[in-house]
């Protein structure tokens, strides 16, 4: 982890200069070239695919090696292929989603010739600072979209993974001209200077807190972004769900990539007299997918020992206040520190004093809480911020309907976790403190495009225009006007 720690110290003196004079040429490019045609999209977006490919053995080890305990095929699965299904289908997409859209005319102007569409063109200059819990995805998704677009790239990968966010500069490097795309793998003073640049659009994926920071910079420059966060996504357990096959379902993606995922379950709402079985029927699964985890690299250790202290702080924090802890250890084994690991674990009693009640988790860690009726699962959802996601286990469609109409939340899922965000065609996002902008589809084409207005004007549209309003204003004006308002 030596050369880890050099990346991360390393001066960004330099690199802020390069970031300015790349910026500045890409700003120029746009001035200068016009809007790239399909052929230039579709080649951009292809070299992005053949690039994951080439080097997914290198960003998956790079990865494992920045966490520590991330095992390089599990990496390749959780980081890699969902990235290259979206992109193939983004590049399919570019030229329908270019055609643009015809509009209805006011009448009559319609009907005299007259012409509306909407044009999407290019922003320009779109600059994305990306997370470290899907390095590579996430850096690079967003690309099928903008590219698609026909914008230029920045990225500014997370200096929380440096080996991985070096490998993404190298492989940017070889496959593109930094006109084109370029990546900037720094530290802290990078991270600060990023967001001043006065991007066309900034695209950020991480926390509440740093998208508030990055959001005031922008607004200095006017600079629109799109803010994909997280929050405590909650999952709702009916009455009428098979309670093994949720917890089957709910703790797949509770473990997944260590519990560090944005999407992640967070805390569940369990009817009450139903939370043991709920717990057996946990601890059964997990068994199953970890026999042992200290030395188990699909069981995803933190990525660096701040992340883990975090998390062990919350549950120190929620046993001192009389949270009941229950450890899912099925090889009884002791979690050394340096390991950066914890057992999955499940918090019941939780009082909204706790810590672990408020921030959101990021680690292997549920809260457990129970409910007699659906309307106090809802309102304790309603009364927090709007999360990211939103779950719901049953059979029950009147209930899920009222779930529905009766919350917010970015996305929602029924009888599964996270399965949103891998339907390609389908927005994905958050709302208020979960974040703000769409991407993913044609939403994601428009986020980075501006929806240009074209009205072309007919020659008899022209006069009719001139005929209903014009100077000197007459007492014939004067009558068409009051017959409008009528």
């Amino acid at each position: 982890m030596v050369a880890s720690t050099e990346i991360a110290q390393s001066s960004d003196g330099p690199l802020i200069d390069r970031l300015h004079r790349v910026f500045d040429a890409q700003q120029k490019l746009v001035r200068d070239n016009g809007e790239p045609d399909l052929k230039t999209r579709v080649d951009r977006i292809s070299r992005v695919i053949a690039m994951v490919i080439k080097n997914a053995d290198t960003f998956a080890e790079a990865t494992h090696a920045d966490y520590g305990s991330r095992d390089p095929l599990l990496g390749k699965a959780i980081d890699m292929t969902g990235l290259v299904d979206g992109l193939k289908l983004d590049r399919k997409r570019v030229a329908r989603f270019m055609r643009g859209e015809p509009r209805a005319s006011t009448f009559p102007l319609g009907l005299l010739g007259g012409k509306s569409r909407v044009h999407y063109e290019p922003l320009g200059v779109i600059g994305n600072i990306s997370p470290w819990n899907f390095p590579v995805q996430l850096s690079l998704s967003m690309l099928g979209a903008a590219f698609g677009a026909g914008n230029r790239v920045i990225v500014k990968p997370s200096d929380q993974t440096p080996l991985t966010s070096q490998a993404l500069a190298d492989a940017i490097s070889e496959y593109f001209d930094e006109t084109e795309l370029a990546a900037f793998a720094g530290g802290f003073d990078l991270a600060v200077a990023f967001p001043k640049l006065p991007f066309d659009h900034l695209m950020f994926t991480g926390s509440p807190a740093l998208a508030r920071i990055i959001s005031m910079e922008a607004a200095k420059n006017l600079t629109p972004v799109t803010l994909e966060l997280g929050g405590k996504s909650p999952v709702i357990i009916s009455r009428s769900a098979d309670i093994a096959e949720a917890a089957r379902r709910i703790m797949w993606g509770k473990v997944l990539n260590g519990g560090q995922v944005c999407l992640a379950p967070d805390f569940a709402f369990v009817p009450a007299g139903s939370e043991s079985e709920f717990i057996e029927a946990a601890e059964t699964i997990v068994a199953k997918m970890f026999p042992t985890m200290v030395d188990n690299d699909h069981y995803v250790s933190f990525v660096n020992r701040r992340h883990y202290e975090r998390v062990r702080g919350y549950l120190d924090d929620a046993r001192a206040k009389g949270a009941q802890i229950v450890e899912v250890n099925p090889g009884n084994e002791t979690f050394p520190d340096a390991a950066h690991k914890l057992p999955v674990t499940f918090v019941l009693g939780v009082t909204d004093d706790m810590v672990i009640a408020q921030e959101e988790i990021f680690g292997p860690v549920m809260l457990i809480r129970t409910y007699s009726e659906l309307a106090e699962a809802i309102d304790l959802i309603n009364s927090r911020p709007k999360p990211l996601a939103l779950y719901y286990f049953g059979e029950d469609k009147a209930e899920w309907r009222t779930v529905l109409d009766t919350t917010s939340s970015g996305g929602a899922v029924s009888n599964d976790v996270i399965m949103h965000f891998m339907q390609h065609e389908l927005p994905f996002g958050g709302v208020g403190n979960s974040g703000t902008g769409r991407y993913h589809g044609i939403e994601g084409f428009r986020r980075f495009s501006n929806p240009r207005a074209v009205y072309e004007q007919s020659n008899l549209g022209a006069k009719l225009v001139r005929l209903a309003l014009n100077f000197p204003m007459t007492s014939l004006h004067a009558k068409t006007i009051k017959s409008r308002l009528r």
